[in-house]
């Protein structure tokens, strides 16, 4: 009750406000504010199954037709089966323990083609295709720049040499705003070589024995391994990875570590400034086929 007669002052303090200086001018909400909803299907005879990167702690649905349950013994699982056959799609909010706020449109359909999906893994798309938009390149057109890179003819010879292994730049390629780094990994010896995800960074060259190294850390936002992560034993592989445009002062070094998993064969790679300047056009990049 309460509620209501403070909405009806609220209502009244408003007319009389419109009157008293005209129309209110009511600012339309812009698209980019409005909240997505990922399509999703559910049947009578199947199980939908959505797979949330945390907890799932609230869910509210349009109407009673679509029937969801958080799995007890995996709380990051929403379960979703139609209570009627071809009811009317409705939307459906997933509020998830790292506060996010999830938006559904909810139809049915006895097709098991989409079935279970990951949102978890749908949410870091739409993250990295929003981060790439600036740069010009989609997830899709980074992945054949990132595999042509892997063609491209080898100038580059900065090696690290340690442990009968070899950790070589073997070129820098520029694309629209991106720089591709593609290195190759040498195995000399008969024991496979498992890599951690590699850290890069930028410090400076040390000036002298009390002077201090600034250290700044520099993430790729693309990572490949040409066949599977790591080298076999007398076996090579190629890795490359991508940074938005940036270049070194000669002060400065980009400082690449290979670390060996459950092991102590860590490589090291410093890379100049000159080097990067060095950077080749990467042009070999196919449309993509539909």
């Amino acid at each position: 009750m309460k509620i209501r007669m403070a909405i009806m002052a609220f209502l009244c303090i408003l007319t009389v406000a419109q009157k008293a200086q005209g129309q209110v001018a009511i600012t339309p909400v812009p698209k980019e504010a409005v909240l997505p909803a990922y399509p999703v299907s559910v049947g009578w005879d199947h199980t939908t199954v959505l797979v949330f990167g945390s907890k799932v702690v609230s869910v509210d649905r349009g109407h009673g037709h679509v029937m969801a349950k958080v799995e007890a013994k995996a709380p990051n699982l929403l379960l979703l089966k139609a209570g009627q056959r071809s009811f009317r799609t409705t939307n459906l909010h997933v509020v998830t323990a790292d506060a996010r706020l999830y938006h559904f449109r909810v139809s049915y359909d006895e097709s098991l083609a989409r079935s279970s999906i990951n949102i978890a893994r749908q949410d870091l798309l739409f993250w990295e295709n929003l981060r790439l938009r600036g740069l010009g390149l989609g997830i899709d057109k980074l992945e054949r720049a990132g595999g042509a890179v892997m063609e491209e003819e080898a100038f580059l010879r900065r090696t690290s040499r340690d442990y009968r292994m070899k950790f070589r730049l073997e070129g820098i390629y520029q694309k629209e705003g991106l720089l591709f780094f593609r290195f190759r990994l040498d195995n000399r010896s008969r024991l496979a070589f498992d890599p951690e995800e590699p850290v890069f960074s930028i410090t400076d060259k040390k000036q002298s024995g009390h002077a201090s190294v600034r250290e700044q850390s520099l993430g790729p936002i693309f990572l490949k391994w040409k066949t599977g992560k790591g080298v076999q034993g007398h076996g090579h592989n190629l890795l490359v990875a991508g940074f938005p445009q940036f270049t070194l002062s000669d002060k400065k070094l980009l400082d690449i570590q290979l670390n060996e998993k459950n092991g102590d064969r860590n490589l090291r790679l410093k890379v100049r400034g000159r080097d990067i300047l060095k950077t080749r056009n990467l042009t070999d990049v196919q449309p993509e086929t539909r």
